[in-house]
């Protein structure tokens, strides 16, 4: 029993240092973001890598919407968002970068359809600049699922040892 306690304190240790991954992965989730939404738009924005990433969508649908022009009113400046060519909007993430609650107006313009949206942007100062760490690489989950599969492996076998003796 004691192999046992010894070999699942080693894995328990092991877990640990490969993977400081799961506070930066659950980060990743809690990134400063908003919605806004209207019977004709919904708008997503997301904080990452230093841009504000907007996903728009029809509501009724959620067919992307491209080609629109996206103004973002804060603090008495208009900011543009510019079209990617993945289908989202971005825009430099500087005005957002001290931790506040920012009421946006937000302009949609899409063809002949137009919208006006509020939302209240929450930037939270330990959400501001998450980063991932290098444990959540896939090649560090594998190397501790395989000192997982390696420890229960050694911990079988021991215990078998003892049983036959």
């Amino acid at each position: 029993m004691t192999t046992l306690r010894t070999t699942a304190a080693a894995l328990a240790c092991a877990a640990a240092l490969l993977f400081p991954a799961l506070p930066a992965a659950a980060a990743d989730a809690v990134r400063p973001s908003f919605e806004a939404a209207s019977e004709l738009f919904e708008l997503v924005g997301r904080i990452k890598d230093g841009r504000l990433t907007l996903t728009l969508d029809r509501w009724t649908n959620n067919e992307p919407v491209s080609g629109a022009r996206i103004e973002i009113e804060l603090n008495g400046r208009n900011l543009v968002a510019e079209a990617q060519a993945d289908g989202s909007y971005a825009l430099d993430a500087a005005p957002f970068a001290a931790p506040a609650t920012y009421p946006l107006t937000i302009t949609i313009t899409a063809g002949d359809e137009s919208d006006l949206l509020a939302a209240d942007f929450v930037v939270a100062a330990n959400t501001a600049s998450a980063t991932p760490t290098a444990g959540s690489t896939p090649l560090g989950l594998g190397i501790a699922a395989a000192l997982a599969l390696l420890a229960a492996a050694v911990a079988t076998l021991r215990r078998r040892k003892g049983e036959a003796a």
